[in-house]
């Protein structure tokens, strides 16, 4: 078997806060430090947005239609970890100049390997996800990761690191929120879990160049023919390499 036949499951806590863009902007533009016409980077944030944490693993399957969910360790309790030692820890934000509402999550998922301290706890934590290659666990990054959910609750992802492209497919579930005081604002957090899986392509392979749009279109044609249980399990996420069609 090929490394690429297998299908990475990941699932975890996605954490992010409502309106808390538009907040802090107002807060700048107050201290004069921000103008109405000022484009807003990530890096100015003092805070970053959206955050996904927990752990993959790898499901041999080839033929994707077959490759039901991993077991989870406790459904009851709302646990949504796996039991596996491969860990992530992914920070997100929106697109420039954007910020989606809570059924329409569209990230670019900052996952470059490095270490950042932790605001709350003080603690250093590695950013990006593990791999043991036989050497022990390593943190490894995404150079793009791109990650779009919709109103339906599907979610849908394309991206490449130093290893190969991916595309991934998955589902957001459950909703809890906390709100918490800060001195300028209430912050309503909320939290969802989110599980994708993860299919890494071959050079060539025509689905290499599909945009998120291509992939959704692609991903309900299968279902629409089909009852998957779980919406990577569709004839597109399979290993198998797909030629570019002519057009």
């Amino acid at each position: 078997m090929s490394w690429r036949d297998t299908l990475f499951v990941w699932r975890g806590d996605m954490e992010y806060s409502e309106n808390v863009i538009g907040k802090y902007r107002e807060l700048l533009r107050a201290e004069g430090s921000a103008s109405e016409d000022e484009p807003f980077e990530p890096s100015t944030w003092t805070f970053e947005p959206v955050t996904w944490k927990g752990r993959w693993v790898g499901v041999d399957a080839a033929d994707a239609t077959k490759a039901d969910m991993p077991p989870v360790r406790d459904w009851r309790d709302g646990a949504n970890g796996f039991d596996s030692d491969n860990r992530f820890n992914v920070i997100g934000h929106p697109p420039r100049g954007t910020w989606p509402g809570q059924h329409n999550i569209t990230l670019s998922f900052r996952c470059s390997g490095n270490v950042v301290t932790n605001q709350e706890t003080g603690k250093d934590e590695h950013i990006g996800w593990q791999l043991d290659n036989g050497d022990g666990p390593r943190w490894y990054g995404d150079a793009v990761h791109d990650v779009r959910s919709c109103g339906d609750d599907l979610v849908f992802a394309r991206g490449h690191n130093q290893f190969a492209p991916f595309i991934a497919v998955g589902f957001l579930s459950g909703y809890r929120y906390r709100v918490g005081k800060e001195a300028w604002e209430t912050l309503a957090e909320c939290r969802r879990t989110l599980t994708v899986a993860r299919r890494y392509l071959d050079d060539g392979d025509e689905r290499c160049g599909w945009s998120t749009d291509d992939l959704e279109r692609e991903v309900r044609a299968g279902m629409a023919s089909g009852v998957p249980k779980h919406p990577w399990m569709v004839e597109c996420m399979g290993s198998a390499k797909r030629k570019k069609r002519k057009r």
